[in-house]
């Protein structure tokens, strides 16, 4: 009875291992995934993103060589 519970005992052990392991390589792949999709997002999206920035920027530098004076500014 005792090797018989001993048996049983390894097989779950060997079966909870089996599972965490497999658990694992299935999280490790999903992370894989989606680090893929972000990183396709970016490529994609980067040459946009940073034609907007630098526009953005050019329009900051514009309005900030010619301040407004509200007092100045007829009402």
């Amino acid at each position: 009875m005792e090797r018989m519970k001993a048996l049983i005992a390894q097989a779950l052990v060997a079966v909870v291992v089996a599972v965490g392991m497999g658990l694992g390589l299935v999280v490790m792949g999903v992370a894989m995934i989606v680090g893929l999709v972000i990183t396709l997002a970016v490529r994609l999206a980067g040459p946009q993103i940073l034609a907007e920035a630098e526009r953005r920027a050019t329009d900051l530098r514009a309005e900030a060589a010619h301040p407004v004076n509200a007092e100045a500014a007829p009402v």
